[in-house]
């Protein structure tokens, strides 16, 4: 077998991050991968892998550890030199892994697998179809990277997820001698610190980014070597605990959604700091602003959620505040404080973008309808929401350390991921972290019957349908998934079936804890689930035989979401594995989507629509017109922070890192 080392990533380190395509051999990659070249030599390396791991099933348990360890001791040799592994190395490794899997997991990965698993060692975004076993090819190349001596952030959407993917297959990492462990929210350091101690590390980004500050803060670096080593010379962080051990690699899961939908927003950690002067100017605020009328006084764009004051409405807050004093004698801060607070009152929804829990506003991540405990929104915007639903205001909290998850993601040495719904995101993912995209061939044909939209001149009449609809299929006793966007409609469409005698359960923000036990009673035959933000995404929905019989599990999509791969990450909970589905997308000409993203050039045809004949015609034009408008403006906003994070790290950086964009340390 040839022993040269191959011309792709394996284990070399990405040489430059800053701008992706400066070299020409940086778009030759992509142009490989771009015309199938790439895909053709992996779906040939992971033929070489099966055929070997077949060869293996002989093998006995001593036999193939002690092939393990051999094998890690030659990639570990490759890593400290900054090498490429060789081939047959290589190759021989993951087939004694894939073997490793077969016996400890009882999961013996089918060539799909593999490739997906060689691709996230290239430095891929893989796409696999939902329900090809993302989870067995994640921890195959996670494996590999612990065997080649780095230590691997397995980055998880969510929490539950990190801690059920390494107790299932820590069998696995065992056996390969490795250590694995997830971290837990809101834990002590000392816990923190054991857990990165570990090869391997489960956890969100959030999570990860999180105690990359807070190492930041501590003086130690922020888990970057060079930088923890300056920190130790120059007598800082004494007595301080870090706990990472820097960024060597990291595999995304729902790279889509983690490296894509959640990146427009930084992390910040800050401190709490007394300013009652501040709370009492923020309560005032509230009560003010009730005075102000949309149209009149104030415009909101709502694309991009922001509020312009009118000549006469300026002239009315002058008027409002001449006789307050403190903060309000300021021009600038008397728009700061009104027009936070028109943004709490007008376009911050309870039930959708925050709940009320236990006396105090907890942020729901829209992207997943998971609750975000401790968070808080800055430059006074959580008081303002505060004093809008009339619970006790914390006090204003002053920024520590911040950084947005893309400049986070690009520091590591080593980055792929996998997901299920990548198009339309390629060039993006490209661009912005040197991600090449990789598309599996789907081991099972789909069987997923996805219609047109029903659509609907207004809300009541869509919500109506869906009802009607729900009935019927349980009534035929078929699993039904209702997935919404709020809180609200999913609590309103469960009251309504309750009404009419159905029984359903509910899964959002409120009962995420309950999650397993939901996910896992959703395919029985009769059972009626409903789902906010695609809580529940990343587990399987196990169908019984009577559902198999029946069609398989059927999507009831309440509304279209601002990116379609957002839709078919819902309609991807039907047909997985080859199984039968059925998917109904339903739409309203009120619907946010179409409301907010909507050209104004194209709004005559919406009002066209409201007649049934036209809006036949299009309504599905109007929601791909927007779709698609709302995704150019969220990457273009994601640009504009890409590009801010660069100029303060180049106007605040006091130590150059050449591991970042910027060359520099983002704001601390």
């Amino acid at each position: 077998m040839n022993t040269t080392p191959l011309d792709r990533r394996w284990f070399a380190p990405r040489e430059k991050i800053p701008v992706v395509g400066e070299r020409w051999a940086d778009w030759a990659r992509w142009l490989r991968f771009v015309c199938g070249a790439g895909a053709r030599a992996i779906q040939r390396d992971a033929q070489t892998v099966v055929e070997i791991s077949e060869r293996l099933r002989a093998e006995t348990d001593i036999g193939l550890t002690r092939a393990l360890r051999q094998h890690a001791q030659t990639l570990i040799k490759a890593t400290r030199r900054g090498q490429a592994a060789p081939r047959d190395v290589f190759l021989n490794a993951l087939a004694h892994v894939a073997e490793a899997a077969g016996r400890t997991v009882g999961m013996r990965p089918y060539p799909v697998q593999v490739q997906a698993a060689i691709g996230m060692l290239d430095g891929c975004a893989v796409q696999m179809n939902a329900g090809e076993g993302k989870t067995l090819s994640v921890a195959l190349a996670s494996s590999m990277h612990g065997l080649a001596g780095r230590h691997c952030h397995v980055v998880t959407a969510n929490d539950y997820l990190a801690g059920r993917d390494v107790e299932l297959m820590r069998p696995l990492y065992t056996l390969c001698g490795l250590s694995a462990a997830a971290l837990v929210p809101q834990s002590e350091p000392d816990v923190r610190s054991a857990a990165y101690a570990c090869d391997l590390v489960y956890g969100t980004g959030k999570e990860l980014l999180a105690d990359f500050l807070r190492d930041r803060l501590a003086g130690g670096g922020g888990g970057d070597e060079r930088l923890r080593l300056i920190a130790a010379l120059r007598g800082r962080g004494k007595g301080e605990a870090t706990v990472m051990r820097g960024l060597d690699a990291a595999i995304v899961d729902e790279a889509d959604s983690v490296l894509i939908d959640e990146a427009t927003t930084p992390l910040i950690i800050s401190a709490g700091e007394g300013n009652e002067m501040l709370l009492e100017a923020v309560s005032t605020a509230r009560q003010l602003v009730d005075a102000l009328e949309a149209g009149c006084d104030y415009t909101i764009d709502q694309r991009f959620r922001d509020v312009r004051f009118t000549e006469a409405g300026k002239s009315r807050m002058a008027e409002m505040t001449q006789h307050l004093a403190g903060l309000w004698r300021s021009e600038g801060r008397r728009h700061d404080l009104l027009s936070q607070a028109v943004v709490a009152r007008d376009l911050f929804e309870e039930n959708r973008h925050f709940i009320v829990q236990d006396g105090e506003v907890v942020i729901v991540d829209e992207n997943t309808g998971r609750t975000m405990p401790g968070r808080s929104w800055s430059y006074g915007l959580h008081q303002a929401i505060e004093a809008r639903v009339g619970v006790e205001m914390t006090e204003p909290a002053r920024t520590m350390a911040r950084m947005s998850f893309q400049d986070f993601y690009a520091r590591y040495r080593h980055l792929s991921g996998a997901s299920g719904t990548l198009q339309g995101v390629q060039f993006e993912l490209w661009r912005t972290y040197g991600l090449v995209t990789l598309v599996v061939p789907p081991r099972l044909l789909s069987r997923l019957r996805v219609p047109a939209h029903r659509h609907f001149a207004g809300t009541k009449a869509k919500r109506d349908a869906i009802i009607q609809t729900v009935i019927e299929l349980h009534d035929e006793r078929r699993a039904v998934l209702v997935g919404t966007r709020r809180i609200d409609d999913s609590e309103d469409i469960a009251q309504a079936l309750a009404e009419r005698g159905i029984d359903c359960a509910v899964l959002n923000a409120r009962q995420h804890e309950h999650e397993a036990k939901v996910i896992a009673a959703a395919g029985q035959a009769g059972r009626v689930t409903v789902a906010t933000n695609m809580a529940g995404r990343g587990t399987d929905i196990l169908l019984n035989e009577e559902v198999l019989r029946r069609g398989g599990l059927h999507v009831l999509m309440l509304e279209p979401h601002e990116s379609a791969r957002v839709d078919w990450q819902l309609f991807g909970r039907a047909g997985r594995q080859g199984s039968p589905g059925w998917a109904q997308p339903f739409a309203s000409l009120e619907d946010d989507l179409i409301k907010r993203h909507v050209p104004w050039w194209a709004r005559p045809l919406r009002l066209l629509a409201r007649t049934p004949l036209a809006r036949t015609a299009l309504m599905g034009f109007l929601i791909k017109l927007s779709q698609w408008r709302a995704q150019r403006l969220a990457w273009a906003q994601r640009r504009l922070m890409r590009s801010q994070e660069k100029k303060l790290g180049d106007q605040l950086s006091f130590t150059h890192d050449p591991g970042r964009p910027g060359g520099g340390q983002s704001p601390a």
